[in-house]
């Protein structure tokens, strides 16, 4: 539960700056070079075809589960729920991207773009499969192999972040100021939580890396409904007038919601927090 509250309370924050830095006016202005449509369907194949790898990654890991002493309990419950969301990640990128269009509405929505975007940020669920890579080594014994991960662990969660932020910038979503400005907020509310959790004691709450990886469906699910009735929306003057001013908040608060969201399970699967 503190996991849970904490995370809440650190994602509404972050929202709440990075929303309130952006502006509740904005014109999206993608980038000339950029189509959408076209960059979209190349990737749509990559990320079905990573969606397979995950799903093919769970059947083994069950199939494994039989030379695991507590294959019930929460450490291996939590490594089969990492790679679900990854999965749920994958798959909804996947259908994300196929619906992407190169079509502007008439009233200034650029409705591929933000497609574009939100597709993208749903790209950032996969860093939780690879998260899930220290509790499986420690599920299995393999102690020093879990140590050596978690260099790979932060450099791929910082590196990681490099793509998504072309993709808002180019999509038109994020200014350069933005894009600097929410992984330090992540940063600062994740870094206020450890140090909340010091202050009162706590060296590792229980079963958090489970519960943050289930907390994930949340902005998961929203944002992926949201994205699926956008070309209905689009089709309407008036919804389309609000979104093609405002349409960067939702973008940016997905943005950040899901940026917390992982750096909170790092700090879980690191054993910081």
């Amino acid at each position: 539960m503190i996991a849970v509250v904490g995370y809440l309370i650190a994602a509404s924050v972050a929202i709440v700056v990075a929303l309130i830095a952006a502006g509740p006016r904005h014109t999206v202005r993608r980038d000339e070079t950029l189509d959408v449509g076209e960059l979209a369907s190349r990737q749509v194949s990559i990320f079905g075809s990573l969606a397979g790898f995950a799903v093919t990654g769970i059947v083994l890991l069950v199939t494994l589960s039989r030379n695991v002493p507590d294959a019930g309990g929460t450490s291996f419950t939590t490594i089969l729920a990492m790679f679900v969301v990854a999965y749920m990640g994958n798959f909804a990128a996947s259908a994300q991207l196929a619906n992407v269009t190169s079509r502007v509405n008439p009233a200034g929505f650029d409705l591929g773009a933000m497609q574009y975007a939100g597709a993208t940020i749903s790209q950032y669920f996969v860093f939780i499969g690879w998260l899930a890579l220290r509790p499986l080594f420690e599920a299995f014994g393999l102690v020093r192999m879990a140590d050596l991960v978690v260099f790979f662990l932060i450099a791929i969660v910082a590196v990681g972040y490099g793509p998504l932020a072309t993709a808002l910038y180019r999509s038109g979503f994020a200014t350069i100021r933005m894009i600097v400005l929410m992984p330090v907020l992540a940063t600062v509310v994740t870094g206020a939580y450890l140090l909340v959790l010091r202050v009162a004691g706590i060296d590792r709450v229980a079963d958090s890396t489970l519960v943050l990886t289930l907390m994930g469906f949340i902005p998961g699910v929203l944002a992926h409904g949201a994205l699926s009735i956008l070309p209905v929306l689009a089709r309407f003057e008036r919804p389309s007038a609000i979104l093609a001013e405002r349409a960067h908040l939702l973008i940016l608060g997905y943005t950040q919601s899901v940026m917390v969201l992982v750096y909170f399970l790092l700090l879980s699967v690191l054993g910081l927090a």
